[in-house]
């Protein structure tokens, strides 16, 4: 009877030996710092993360209308986030794509289409579908649309200690905790 071999690398390692992108969508409007963690907990050496922001344009009489967040506040977040993981040590680069309302799952898709992402991290904006039955929520349309792997990160994985630091990533006023600049906390 044979012993089984000895592992002598760890089970990234041996999962693949070649760089990986991971999408990490990020919504302004929501805590993005969980779902940053959980993107950064998947990379391996050599692997790196895109940050994306996907504005959302409503059209009709009265002309173009963004209505996912206010002006500048997508491009702030994917910033820091993307600044945030490079602290922590891994390669990240952030980008902002535009979608017609209800169709921000399919303009993540393209995105992960495009630069070939081995998956998709997104969070989870609340604790229930109530509010979002008329038009569906992004992660849910992800899970169905998607052919590649989606991860989604619910509000409050990380606990309290992520908070203060999720606060400051998206610019509210925090009375205390990491800034958004520092590497995200593991």
């Amino acid at each position: 009877m044979s012993t089984p071999p000895a592992r002598s690398r760890s089970r990234k390692a041996r999962r693949r030996s070649h760089e990986q992108i991971i999408l990490l969508a990020a919504d302004a409007q929501h805590d993005a710092l969980e779902a940053a963690r959980a993107a950064r907990d998947l990379c391996a050496a050599g692997d790196r993360i895109l940050v994306l922001h996907v504005h959302e344009f409503a059209v009709g009489r009265f002309g173009r209308l963004q209505v996912d967040c206010g002006a500048g506040e997508g491009e702030h977040v994917v910033a820091s986030l993307a600044a945030s993981l490079r602290d922590s040590g891994i390669a990240a680069d952030s980008e902002i794509r535009e979608a017609r309302v209800g169709h921000v799952a399919r303009a993540i898709l393209a995105a992960a289409d495009d630069i070939g992402a081995a998956a998709i991290v997104v969070g989870s904006a609340g604790r229930h579908d109530l509010p979002l039955i008329p038009l569906g929520s992004v992660s849910h349309k992800l899970l169905h649309l998607a052919q590649r792997p989606v991860m989604v990160v619910p509000r409050g994985a990380t606990g309290a200690a992520g908070q203060d630091a999720a606060r400051q990533a998206h610019a509210e006023p925090a009375p205390a905790g990491p800034s958004a600049t520092e590497p995200v906390p593991g």
